[in-house]
């Protein structure tokens, strides 16, 4: 990368009657960025109180974009300087400091104008930066929605990511030098090293800023420039930011499968003796916990959504922090593997900061993940604009840019949120796609089958289709022609985009509810109030023996059991080993709780797996227990009776098989029934469905789905509220009563 000559210099007074400063329209803003140059300043490095203004210039660049010849890039490569990109959060949407720009004034955030401050030390002489809030023209609609595609291609081509977390405080220096001392041996900044610098006569202290800033300014200029241009050239002859070169892989498990091997290498990193010892006096357990809450729950910058992209394509990252102080991203990721992979150091947060670097790693490896398994990943990130839950992702994302994804900003929420979801439903012939995501608090203007991306999915209920790219493990629509949907022609060329046609069957009407509890409450508690429901609900299931009901004690019971267990682990216990679960949980019992645990519930619960009960109320016991897991065991395994027995049944089991158990039981009644009530329909038929059904809706069958759904119909059209379990409806059995005459199909307009 060739060097650009400085802005002009010379100190610039404010005036109060200084013009605001207008852009001048970019030549094509596909493809052409604005860079700023901001001037050295040794009294501002300093902290002098008198520091000049904070002062600017914009020019214009052309980036060497994958889709040009490799000339093309080696051209515009050469003539692009050496630059750094900003990553920060604007926090406070109040402009209420300045940056003159070409003798004018720029509003800026004071977040935004602090992070400048900082990186002005980065280099003697002038420093190039790339800001999202300067240097795109953020009243510009066009230009915003064209530069969202260069978004990739900016944070790639720079020479370092700047990470700036925001201002710094007294816990949040004590992470930052731990972190440094453990993954580098040193914590020390360029200002530190000035002896008595702020009493230095002002001639001493250019001059001593001088020698002691020209390594650090070689560095920014120099060693990270010549190290960038050999990046560029690389690039240049087989850039990563070509597509059509990339693969697109799935999640397996519910974790990234992305370079998994170099996520290991994290993990099973540990820093050498000599460091350690500089940390020696510290609490780990102590620390792992300050840098959960200080660097990541409490930070808002690992909240936003465009970070995720900023720091996916960077080849270098860095968190920068008040005074001149600094920690590669790398660094932190060894940090955090280390206090809680291999000391065991909970540091809860953990999988948020895995994420990031799988993201980032994959795609520097050509591996790209699904724009769906993307917006999962960042379900807990928000956004200032909600178009940019998805706008944010689309460099990221293994989907090839399609009229449904194209970045827009003239477009509504509504519209970019339903073609988003048109997009997924005609990538997978399916509408699974708008099952699973969290429906309570969302956009009131959004049509009912449009997921709102905004929300936070972690509060959604477990998914119960499949989310990874992997077959489902239910099968209600049938495996034939029924199980695609394929009327994507009519619902885009016919109707509006508002609108979505399908076909299905109506299975029947939901009669009895349980109420919705608190996202806080434990399943044992949803299950008692279950458990009164089927209870108040006996006149539509044919009436309750006192065998069915002994049996529902003996469900309760050993529920309530496998509650308290999974309460006592606590958030930051559940990421650990199945046998320190137990560890952990059998240390706070006295002797009598620790043989409850093992017996409660075993006589009475075996009488619903012997064949003296009738059918009727063998269907009943089963289809209670059933519905509590949603029928499964897992995300990936479907529960079966003698899965059951074994759940109910702990004391059977060896010592050894004890902490699996557990484990995987309580794990399942947890993802079977929060955020979900139990309804009973008016043919007696009992299932799970999302917390804002009411009594009159419907549970049908939609072809091109693997689960029956709940809907309410509204005039000649329906709302679509949410996925739903119904025993004895999960494999096509509504197709068979189809067949029967039992059933009749119809259309659907989901609006």
């Amino acid at each position: 990368m060739a060097s650009d000559s400085p802005p002009p210099s010379g100190l610039v007074e404010f005036q109060p009657t200084m013009p605001n400063y207008v852009y001048s329209p970019l030549s094509s803003a596909e493809a052409e960025i604005r860079l700023l140059a901001v001037e050295f300043n040794a009294k501002h490095v300093l902290r002098r109180i008198n520091a000049p203004l904070l002062v600017g210039s914009l020019k214009k660049y052309n980036l060497p974009v994958p889709t040009l010849s490799r000339t093309q890039r080696m051209i515009r490569s050469a003539r692009l300087p050496t630059f750094f990109a900003l990553s920060y959060v604007w926090g406070d949407p109040t402009r209420t400091h300045d940056i003159i720009i070409d003798d004018k004034r720029l509003r800026i955030t004071e977040n935004l104008y602090t992070a400048l401050r900082e990186l002005q030390p980065s280099s003697l002489g002038f420093i190039w930066i790339w800001a999202d809030a300067i240097c795109i023209n953020q009243d510009d609609l066009a230009e915003r929605s064209a530069q969202v595609l260069l978004m990739r291609e900016i944070y790639h081509s720079a020479a370092d990511v700047k990470i700036w977390l925001g201002p710094s405080n007294e816990n949040w220096m004590r992470c930052l030098r731990f972190i440094s001392n453990l993954t580098e041996g040193s914590f020390i900044s360029d200002v530190d090293s000035l002896p008595n610098a702020p009493t230095m006569d002002n001639n001493v202290e250019e001059m001593i800023m001088k020698a002691v800033m020209i390594p650090s300014g070689a560095l920014a200029r120099g060693v990270i420039g010549f190290g960038q241009s050999i990046i560029e050239v690389l690039d240049i002859l087989d850039p990563p930011g070509l597509d059509e070169k990339a693969e697109m892989v799935q999640e397996e498990d519910g974790e990234l499968s992305l370079h998994q091997e170099t996520i290991e290498k994290f993990v099973k990193w540990k820093p050498p003796t000599r460091y350690l010892k500089r940390v020696e006096n510290e609490s780990f357990v102590e620390v792992a916990d300050l840098i959960d809450r200080v660097f990541i729950q409490n930070c808002t910058w690992f909240e936003r959504m465009w970070v995720v992209q900023e720091l996916g394509v960077a080849d270098n990252a860095t968190i920068i922090a008040s005074g001149g102080k600094s920690v590669s991203w790398s660094n932190l990721i060894r940090c955090v593997c280390y206090l809680h992979y291999t000391l065991h150091a909970p540091v809860k947060s953990i999988r948020n900061v895995i994420g990031m670097e799988k993201i980032r790693q994959g795609w520097n490896g050509r591996k790209r993940q699904p724009l769906r398994d993307l917006i999962r990943e960042c379900r807990y990130r928000r956004a200032t604009d909600p178009r940019d839950k998805i706008f944010s992702l689309l460099g990221l994302m293994g989907d090839k840019l399609n009229v449904y994804l194209k970045p827009d900003y003239s477009k509504s929420v509504r519209e970019v949120y339903a073609n988003a979801a048109l997009h997924f439903i005609a990538q997978s012939e399916s509408l699974d796609p708008l099952c699973s995501w969290q429906t309570l608090g969302r956009q009131n203007e959004l049509p009912s089958w449009v997921p709102d991306y905004s929300l936070d999915q972690n509060l959604a209920p477990c998914p119960l289709v499949a989310i990874d790219g992997g077959s489902s493990i239910y099968n209600s629509s049938g495996h034939h022609h029924r199980s695609k949907y394929s009327r994507m022609d009519v619902a885009v060329t016919h109707e509006s985009w508002s609108h979505l046609r399908t076909v299905g069957l109506c299975i029947d009407l939901v009669a009895v509810l349980s109420d919705p509890l608190q996202h806080s409450e434990p399943f044992g508690y949803a299950e008692r109030l279950w458990n009164s429901t089927i209870r108040a609900a006996e006149e539509y299931l044919g009436g309750l023996t006192n065998e069915v009901k002994a049996c529902l004690e003996g469900i309760s019971s050993a529920v309530e059991k496998y509650s308290e267990y999974w309460t006592s682990l606590g958030d930051s216990s559940k990421d650990l080993d199945a046998t320190d679960h137990l560890s952990k949980y059998t240390q706070s019992l006295d002797r009598d709780s620790k043989e409850s645990i093992v017996t409660d519930g075993k006589a009475l619960y075996l009488e619903s797996i012997e064949p003296n009960l009738s059918p009727h109320d063998n269907y009943i016991v089963d289809a209670y227990a059933q519905t509590l897991l949603c029928g499964r065991k897992s995300a990936r395994e479907r529960i079966s009776k003698e899965d059951i027995r074994i759940f109910m049944n702990l004391g059977e089991a060896t010592n050894s098989r004890r902490a699996e158990i557990l484990t995987t039981a309580s794990n399942a009644f947890e993802a079977g029934m929060r955020q979900r009530s139990i309804a009973i329909t008016r043919n007696g038929y009992i299932g799970a469905v999302p917390h804002n059904t009411h009594s009159g809706d419907f549970i049908c069958v939609l072809f091109g789905c693997t689960v029956p759904v709940v809907v309410r119909k509204r005039g000649q059209e329906y709302l679509f509220i949410g996925e739903s379990y119904l025993h004895g409806f999960m494999d096509a059995e509504a197709l068979v009563m189809e067949m029967k005459g039992e059933l009749n199909e119809q259309d659907f307009v989901l609006t």
